[in-house]
């Protein structure tokens, strides 16, 4: 079998421990076949930086290896999930490598769309079976978690988008403006741990034209915030966040002898109404949001110095807001948890469709997508790996202060806070959450949209949570 020899293997003998331990050893190098079936395949993979990357670094290294051409079909994630559906419940055959929202990932695998990761290497890579034990090591613990279907992977996840608080450390350094914060509040300035800290760190740092900021005065508006407030999927990332930290939940299984007998809905809850009055309370603080403003522009905003912090922030945008250390003088990015201490955890997964064209060959662009070396270069690239080994490897070797390394640190710290915790959320238990998913983000968009409204739409949303879970969900919502 003709093969080439520059991939590490991702079914690697060494995992990083979550004490943070060196690793033994990198992962041993591999041997990518030259693929009998040479029927080109297809890869999903949302617009944005990485895919470019990917496209234009990785997919040719692949092809060289293994003589299979792939097509990168590049879409938004608004439009990913049903663009993948409905291919997948025609059986079209369209897409062989899916890229999957951490969400969809419990609904898809019990549909049957996406096969079993140890049934692939089973088929096509039985050599390495024995080591794929050692693969749910090498990942985030709690994203595995969300990840996995009836205790299997189906899917291995690239690029993690846990959020964190990425914020002027500069300006929360300055000693004017503690010496300030510390007269107003009776506390200390630091990144906001509670809510409460977060709402008051906003309203300080606000200001208008023509007042001092750090010393020096300002020749435009200033704002505490930025919020992705456009109607994008992404609102509904930062209000749940802001319900979690608040112990609330939009619903939750009920387990009996290990699995899941149902589920309860909380939508209009105590808890969902106080993290819509707070979402609409911090919005006076937030730099102005068109329809379309999400993550990209919000990462922008802080980069260009126009506001303090960006408290909800994706971690894997670490290479655009941490362009404000070159491009204001004296700036300094610092990245923590967000405040309430439940940031929106997930990542982008790659899966092998089951109705794939040439599942061996997608499975070997999985595997290649998922390696040492890959994460590594995407890493490089300016993404945010999801492999522990390579995180290890770039917490040892990047500058302490660094985007990068905090963006690492603050995902990690993350992930620990949800182990043990993400098998109690509806969010990321239900096997329906691919369609509840958009209610969330047209039930938040509203919500800032028209805030007197809020009851009748926390209600409406209880009602669309709960008809979506039992005409989809594996398990139905339970009678109160």
């Amino acid at each position: 079998m003709n093969s080439i020899k520059y991939l590490l293997i991702f079914f690697c003998f060494s995992t990083a421990n979550v004490s943070g331990a060196p690793l033994i050893e990198h992962p041993r190098p591999i041997v990518l076949p030259k693929i009998t079936n040479q029927t080109p395949i297809t890869l999903v993979a949302e617009k944005g930086f990485w895919t470019e990357y990917l496209k234009n670094n990785l997919i040719s290294e692949f092809t060289r290896a293994t003589g299979v051409q792939v097509q990168v079909k590049s879409v938004s994630l608004s439009d990913m999930y049903q663009l993948q559906t409905v291919s997948m419940q025609r059986g079209l055959g369209k897409y062989d490598v899916l890229t999957i929202e951490a969400g969809w990932a419990k609904e898809w695998a019990a549909n049957g769309y996406t096969v079993p990761i140890a049934e692939l290497v089973e088929t096509y890579d039985a050599a390495n079976i024995n080591e794929f034990t050692e693969l749910s090591g090498n990942y985030y613990p709690a994203l595995v978690n969300i990840l996995s279907y009836n205790n299997d992977l189906h899917s291995l996840p690239y690029n993690s988008y846990v959020m964190g608080n990425h914020y002027r450390k500069d300006l929360f350094d300055n000693p004017l403006e503690q010496q300030a914060f510390i007269k107003r509040f009776g506390y200390p300035l630091r990144p906001p741990v509670t809510l409460e800290q977060l709402r008051d760190t906003a309203d300080f740092f606000t200001r208008k034209k023509g007042l001092t900021l750090a010393g020096k005065v300002l020749n435009k508006d200033f704002y505490g915030v930025a919020l992705m407030l456009g109607n994008r999927p992404h609102i509904n990332d930062e209000l749940s966040s802001i319900l979690w930290g608040l112990e609330g939940k939009w619903f939750f299984p009920e387990y009996e002898k290990g699995r899941i007998k149902g589920f309860h809905v909380r939508a209009d809850s105590k808890q969902a109404k106080q993290a819509a009055r707070y979402y609409v309370d911090l919005m006076q603080y937030a730099y102005p949001a068109n329809v379309n403003f999400a993550f990209l522009e919000a990462a922008t905003v802080l980069k260009e110095g126009r506001v303090a912090m960006w408290p909800f922030a994706y971690n894997n945008l670490w290479s655009v807001s941490g362009q404000v250390n070159n491009s204001i003088p004296g700036a300094q990015l610092g990245i923590s948890n967000v405040a309430g201490g439940k940031p929106y955890q997930g990542a982008y997964s790659f899966a092998v469709s089951y109705d794939s064209k040439n599942p061996q060959a997608a499975y070997w662009l999985l595997k290649y997508l998922n390696s040492f070396e890959s994460q590594l270069a995407y890493a490089n690239g300016g993404g945010n790996p999801c492999r522990l080994d390579v995180i290890l490897y770039l917490k040892e070797t990047l500058a302490h202060d660094s985007a990068q390394r905090q963006a690492l640190q603050s995902s990690y710290l993350a992930d620990q806070s949800w182990q043990g915790n993400v098998a109690q959320y509806g969010h990321f238990s239900s096997t329906a959450m691919g369609s509840i998913y958009p209610e969330l983000m047209k039930a938040a968009y509203r919500i800032t949209q028209k805030p007197q409204d809020t009851d009748n739409i926390l209600q409406h949303l209880k009602v669309q949570i709960t008809t979506l879970q039992n005409l989809y969900g594996e398990e139905a919502m339970l009678a109160e």
